[in-house]
């Protein structure tokens, strides 16, 4: 590597930088770092990441790959929940977004190779398990903020850090072939990843390719509630002693037992081109590709409530409800379906990223970087199979109850309560017709019972193009005046992601059979019965008196067969989604300029180091969408209505905003293995750019005035965030510490969800009405009341202090063995009080946390066994199709590995998740409001790596 060392004075700057809060955009030294892995293993890994944490600036944490190929955790989200302060939530049993501090996926900015990359996701959220953990070499998880630092991270940045060609130096061949075992679709899926480097004409040229393709069958076996209403008319609430109720009132809306299967196929590439054609010039070229699909086919049996039609025991009692209002007893006649589902929930992803760098060392006191990127990233619309549903079913009669179980109890009967009709036919529309649907049908496994009810296909279709081009300059003092270094540098930063709405919703073709004719018979197509098993969430408290057999279908064949059915009686239709007049895009363009000054003098004979700097940011946001009025509601059958559109009409807004940003942090040695740490900052995050959709979005148009909107707010402005942290670490022995933080963030401007009142207006002047309220609810007449929407918007708002410790110990052991420890223990003044429903802000994702991690390294011998535990946490303010939060439950996971050198280049490896079976549990605002229980069992992987 003779030709692109660097002289002296370089070698100094590099050292400056890396003792002083690197920063992932302007830090990206691992072109000119000769940083061969001369130590492999859990060890040599640990040493890494704690080097890095010693000599940041800052309070940053790092993981560092094992070897070539190989990191911690096959997902790098897994990996970061290790991490003080950091959690996870996960998707088919993978990690894919993070909260770090309490704050969420949209409060974390996340960084490859020190640039932002473009996302698929709706909001800002980046999804982790886009990213094959075998193409990182470190992650970077940056808690404290500095002039240098991309802005938009008020809980964290974290840097994804690939390998380049002239950190490894010379030629390099890496990779390995692995099965994965899926405990519950009792699969096994292939996965391979390969990387070859090396470095040419006397290491002036490098080439680094990587590519890793994984497949995987999974099967989440689920219990579902859409959520909990919130005082809808639930009529004549009684207690459990007899006595009428008054109190909020908490009803359910939908209940189903799931099995979910998944093909998940992800491929990444990495390509990396470096040039020297100077000692003093460094020119760096990269490519970043993904593509990730997530193919899903569900099978669900459930039933539909509707509030108005919940009945109780006795001739004028209503539901039964506990001591908070939770409806845990009720009987259904009307406007109950019992439905047999088949759901998609498919998630077609591609994302690039290209870069161009130029590392220019001007002369012995100046160094500039020179960076160019764009990114890209879609999620496909897919014909709406983000969200399809295919359901058959019957109108039926259940009771519901709730328990001390987690599952509540559904039953169907016929005659289990003797106020309940038995068979004869009744003169109003409150009867069966048991010509249609059979009259107390009991038996949910006979095709003969089934037919067509609602047909959906929906969702959105996402693009976003992230631009982006940094000068960053380091200057290096060399007198005496305890100056170190001056940074100083420029970015313009130009993001705009567009979503597109694609539903079969407009002309109510989805609700062409909605009423159960008596045709077509569903016979003709493929119906079977499904079989979750005798297991199915058989750890779940409730689960032995829930049906684990179930008449299920093809529902591709179903929509191809109701379409063949219609055109063959005249009436041609197509469930077909199209794309609607509810689609926008939102373009921020960001110019920023910084500058910040390193400093080192003495405090009591104690080396102290200090950075202090300022960011200005000015920020232009554009919105542009097409929105669509409603112009009419038509009755589809006893539940729903068809809400129609008037022409499009062609919305733009824009705003803009100024931020001044900040920062100091100080560094004292208090001896060669005592460090403590202050620093102070200002950050801010964006609001995020589904939040500012300039459409109004029709959620809910249920009979008897359940209409409900949301809408988005394109003049919402960001968060920003006061930080302090305070920190104290004791680096005792090789590879081992003890360090304890304590961290405070004011943050304000929180975005709420505010509700309001609307109407909308047709195109003739008037009002839109509401038929379900007149006196014939088949035709429009003079009774009919005006249609009010309850709206939900977002505004900014709130203000909340967060404020937390974290606590972490790592050691090793001459014998081999070692461990780590970690806890965080987080507060907030903006807690959730359950039982008060006119609460509109709490922080979400606010929770503890800790680590335990056991290994042993011992010549060709690696183990390793992983805790990890969260506590219960607030998710969202809102739910699937209800009023209430979403609350996830306490979890903890148990994941292990092992590996077994063969030789110096060839290595046999075990790796075990979740290997006790742990289940997510989501509730609403009490215990027995269930959401969600979600069992993806237990993973194994095995296969054989290879380095040379």
């Amino acid at each position: 590597m003779a030709n692109y060392k660097k002289n002296k004075v370089s070698s100094a700057v590099l050292a400056v930088l890396s003792a002083v809060a690197a920063v992932p955009a302007s830090a990206d030294t691992a072109a000119k770092e000769i940083e061969v892995i001369e130590v492999r293993g859990i060890k040599g890994a640990l040493g890494r990441a704690m080097d890095a944490k010693r000599e940041a600036g800052g309070v940053v944490d790092s993981i560092s790959a094992e070897d070539i190929g190989k990191f911690p955790d096959t997902n790098l989200a897994e990996s970061l929940q290790r991490i003080t302060g950091v959690s996870i939530d996960r998707s088919g049993g993978e990690g894919q977004l993070i909260t770090v501090r309490g704050f969420g996926p949209q409060f974390n900015t996340v960084l490859v190779n020190g640039r932002q990359m473009a996302s698929e996701n709706q909001s800002r959220a980046f999804s982790f398990d886009t990213i094959a953990s075998e193409l990182v070499k470190s992650l970077d998880v940056h808690k404290t903020s500095t002039a240098t630092m991309q802005s938009g991270g008020i809980g964290s940045t974290v840097n994804v850090n690939t390998a380049k060609p002239f950190a490894i130096n010379g030629f390099k061949v890496a990779g390995s072939i692995k099965g994965i075992y899926d405990g519950n679709s009792e699969e096994t899926s292939p996965q391979v990843s390969a990387l070859i480097s090396n470095t040419f004409n006397d290491d002036t040229f490098g080439v680094l390719f990587a590519i890793s393709h994984q497949e995987r069958e999974t099967r989440l076996n689920q219990a579902q509630m859409d959520g909990w209403l919130e005082n809808v008319g639930v009529p004549n609430p009684m207690t459990e002693s007899g006595q009428a109720y008054s109190g909020n009132i908490f009803s359910p809306r939908n209940y189903d037992h799931k099995v979910t299967t998944e093909d998940r196929t992800r491929t990444n590439a990495n390509l990396v081109l470096q040039y020297a054609p100077s000692d003093n010039l460094i020119v760096t070229a990269d490519a970043l590709y993904s593509d990730f699909d997530v193919e899903t086919d569900t099978t669900s049996y459930g039933h539909w409530f509707t509030a108005p039609n919940l009945e109780g025991f006795g001739d004028a009692a209503g539901p039964t409800v506990d001591e908070n209002g939770t409806v845990i007893d009720l009987y259904q006649e009307v406007g109950l379906a019992t439905d047999m589902h088949a759901k998609k929930f498919d998630r077609l992803t591609e994302s690039s990223a290209l870069g161009l760098n130029f590392d220019w060392d001007v002369n012995d006191n100046l160094n500039m970087k020179f960076d160019i990127s764009h990114s890209n990233a879609e999620r496909a619309a897919n014909n709406g199979r983000g969200d399809q549903l295919s359901l058959i079913g019957y109108a039926n009669r259940v009771r519901f109850q709730v328990d001390d179980n987690i599952l509540p109890y559904a039953s169907e009967f016929a005659s289990a309560n003797p106020n309940i009709y038995s068979g004869q036919q009744e003169q109003d529309n409150t009867a069966y017709d048991p010509n249609v649907t059979p009259d107390g049908v009991s038996d949910h496994l006979d095709p003969a019972n089934s037919r067509a009810h609602v047909m959906l296909r929906r969702g959105w279709a996402v693009e976003d193009t992230v631009d982006q081009f940094r000068w960053d300059s380091t200057w290096l003092d060399d007198g005496d005046s305890g100056l170190v270094a001056v940074k100083f540098g420029a970015m313009y930063s130009a993001e705009t992601k567009t979503l597109e709405r694609w539903d079969n919703e407009g002309e109510g073709i989805h609700c062409a059979f909605c009423g159960y004719p008596d045709a077509p018979n569903m016979d003709a197509f493929e119906q079977y019965v499904f079989n979750a098993g005798s297991d199915f969430l058989s750890d779940v408290s409730g689960s032995g008196r829930m049906p684990t057999s179930w008449l299920a279908h093809d529902g591709e064949a179903n929509f191809a067969f109701l379409e063949q059915y219609a055109a063959a009686n005249g009436n041609p239709i197509s469930f077909d989604a199209v794309k609607r007049n509810k689609s926008y895009e939102v373009t921020e363009t960001t110019f920023s300029l910084y500058a910040e000054f390193d400093f080192e003098t003495e405090l009591a004979g104690m080396p102290l180091s200090a950075t202090a700097g300022m960011r200005y940011e000015s920020t232009d946001v554009d919105v542009d969408g097409t929105d669509e009025p409603v112009s009419e509601l038509v009755i589809l059958d006893k539940t729903e209505m068809l809400a129609s559109y008037g022409a499009a009409q062609s919305i733009t807004k824009s705003s803009d905003y100024e931020a001044i940003l900040p920062n100091i942090s100080v560094k004292l040695e208090i001896s060669d293995e005592l460090i403590a740490r202050l620093a102070a900052s200002q950050t801010i995050t964006r609001p995020t750019l589904d939040s500012m959709s300039p459409v109004t979005v029709i959620g809910t148009t249920r009979q008897g005035g359940n209409l409900t909107s949301s809408s988005g707010n394109p003049e919402l402005e960001p968060f920003t965030s006061d930080n302090l942290d305070l920190s104290l670490e004791w680096y005792y022995a090789d590879a081992s510490y003890l360090s304890a933080g304590y961290f405070r963030k004011n943050v304000a401007n929180f975005i709420i969800n505010s509700t309001e009142q609307i109407t909308f207006e047709t195109a003739n002047g008037g009002l839109l009405t509401d038929p379900s309220t007149g006196n014939d609810v088949d035709n429009p007449d003079a009774a009919d009341g005006v249609a009010t929407f309850t709206n939900t918007l977002p505004n900014n708002s709130e203000s909340a202090i967060v404020d937390g410790w974290e606590i972490a110990l790592q050691h090793t052991f001459d014998s081999g063995f070692g461990l780590m420890a970690n806890a965080t223990i987080v507060d907030s003044d903006a807690d959730l009080d359950p039982a008060d429903i006119s609460q509109v802000f709490a922080l979400t994702g606010l929770s503890d946390s800790y680590n335990l991690v056991g290994f042993y390294e011992n010549g060709p011998l690696q183990a390793r066994i992983a805790y990890n535990w969260r506590d219960s946490f607030v998710q969202s303010l809102t739910q699937q199709n209800g009023d209430g939060v979403t609350i996830v439950e306490d979890y903890a996971q148990v994941d292990a590995s092992a590996s077994y050198d063969v030789t110096e280049n060839i290595t046999l490896f075990l790796e075990g998740i979740n290997l006790t079976e742990e289940y997510v549990h989501k509730r609403g605002r009490f215990k027995n409001q269930l959401l969600l229980v979600e069992d993806s069992g237990r993973r194994f992987a095995f296969g054989v790596r290879g380095t040379f």
